[in-house]
């Protein structure tokens, strides 16, 4: 490769139209070789976010950890990378070698990635740290940080300070700013809020895009007692041309499942040009809650028949279908299926969900041996509705040896005793009775009690009273 090509790579038009056409390992031996690395630090910024991208954050560090006197702008990128991964917690990490560095302080665009891994995390904690940071050295705090600041304490569950963020940021508020807020109110439980804050930005002029829209929707699937909700948000959507968008449609799917408007689900769905695997998810479910088990299950032909391919989601959605129905030898195949043909490591819901269809169908003795043959342990749950199965249909017998297991694995909750107890109430072994009431007694003695919390609400707001003081929840 000729000097004009070499330099060439060092521009960041040429490094992404270069990494569009081949391989970030490709770009990054040519460049060893050429000798511009790690001098080159459009390059290195290039190849950091390529590997990222494809799931290699090792490479990504690699790379980075080569480069003698890295910038801001670099450490944003590696920060970043380690923000959309998997591994939101590795930003923290690096954040805090930037500081510990010295030659590079975080600047508004690195707390405000920060941020949003404190927000995958749900550590307030480490954002309220990260939010004084900010307070003590950034000159100001810019739009994005502010709306990264109100997300992070909408998801760590501090409303208020979301709040308080937000009517500070005045009239700059942005379309990001008012769907963070009404997200912020989904995500405590407050969706009748996160509508009024949608009507204050409708009354602001504010235009809504899609990401708004879903929102909303959230809130009024939420809401699920109020159908009149679903109206009017589809027919807002139908007015503002959302109605075509597929996400959109989606959600309303599930929205009016939700509210039982099953037929609606389903003209919508119908509707959807462009189909993903997300809306045959949601109309199987629609169709799974309220009873329609032989519709769920035509649909998933369908599904398959237009090569979709299912996944966890999808299959758990039928399943569950079939045991709203009673369809147990269609679960049946379905749970085979999804091992044996598409090769899908089932979920704890899985197993939950075809124990519980075997218990309704009083089929407890392959119930049991299905839970016995799990290659993960069964949870405290799956027994317990075993249990209960035993006790309803009096099968005395398979109860003692099911009500053995719940005990030994949840040995300090008491409410296993209790049903322990019943169970052999009901079965007149009063001898058994006495028995686990006595061990329930010795287990009381022993156990040490954790502090109780109570929460009620006072005009509006969240207070919890505990044994010990509240902590100070100030800004620092």
């Amino acid at each position: 490769m000729s000097t004009t090509a070499a330099a060439a790579l060092r521009t960041g038009a040429a490094i992404l139209a270069a990494l569009s056409d081949v391989s970030a390992c490709q770009i990054h031996a040519r460049a060893l070789k050429l000798g511009v690395l790690p001098s080159s630090l459009h390059l290195c910024s290039a190849l950091v976010k390529s590997y990222a991208a494809s799931g290699s954050l090792a490479a990504a560090r690699k790379l980075f950890d080569e480069i003698p006197r890295p910038d801001v702008p670099l450490w944003n990128t590696l920060l970043s990378a380690c923000a959309r991964s998997g591994r939101p917690q590795h930003a923290l990490v690096t954040a805090s070698t930037m500081a510990r560095a010295g030659s590079s302080r975080p600047n508004n665009v690195s707390v405000t990635i920060l941020l949003s891994a404190c927000a995958r995390l749900r550590s307030l904690v480490h954002g309220r740290e990260i939010h004084g940071y900010a307070v003590r050295n950034l000159a100001a705090l810019d739009l994005p940080l502010l709306n990264a600041l109100v997300s992070m304490y909408g998801r760590c569950g501090r409303l208020v300070n979301a709040r308080m963020v937000f009517d500070s940021i005045g009239s700059m508020k942005s379309v990001v700013s008012w769907t963070c807020m009404i997200n912020a109110c989904c995500e405590n439980g407050k969706p009748a809020e996160a509508l009024q804050v949608f009507e204050q930005m409708r009354l602001a002029g504010v235009k809504v895009d899609e990401v708004t829209l879903l929102a909303v929707i959230s809130a009024c699937t939420m809401l699920d007692c109020r159908s009149e909700l679903g109206e009017w948000v589809e027919e807002y959507a139908h007015e503002n041309g959302f109605l075509e968008n597929t996400r959109v449609a989606n959600a309303l799917i599930h929205m009016h499942g939700k509210m039982g408007r099953v037929r609606r689900s389903c003209e919508i769905f119908d509707s959807i040009t462009v189909r993903t695997v997300v809306s045959w998810t949601a109309i199987i479910q629609a169709l799974a809650v309220h009873g329609h088990g032989v519709a769920a299950l035509v649909r998933f032909s369908q599904m398959l028949r237009q090569g979709f391919q299912p996944d966890e989601l999808v299959f758990l959605s039928v399943i569950n279908a079939c045991g709203h129905s009673g369809l147990v030898n269609e679960a049946r195949q379905l749970f085979k299926s999804m091992v044996e043909e598409y090769h899908i490591t089932p979920w704890m819901e899985h197993y939950g969900s075809m124990v519980d269809l075997l218990c309704k169908s009083g089929i407890l003795e392959e119930a049991f041996e299905f839970v016995l043959a799990m290659p993960v342990r069964p949870d405290p749950v799956i027994w317990r509705v075993l249990t209960g199965a035993c006790r309803d249909l009096g099968n005395a017998i398979l109860a003692r040896k099911v009500v053995d297991h719940v005990i030994e694995m949840e040995p300090e909750y008491g409410g296993n005793y209790v049903l322990a107890s019943n169970l052999y109430a009901a079965n007149e072994d009063w001898r058994r009775v006495v028995d686990v009431r006595m061990e329930m007694g010795v287990w009381k003695e022993t156990s040490r009690y954790s502090t109780a919390l109570s929460y009620v609400e006072v005009n509006v707001e969240e207070n919890a009273e505990s044994l010990h003081p509240p902590t100070n929840d100030a800004y620092r």
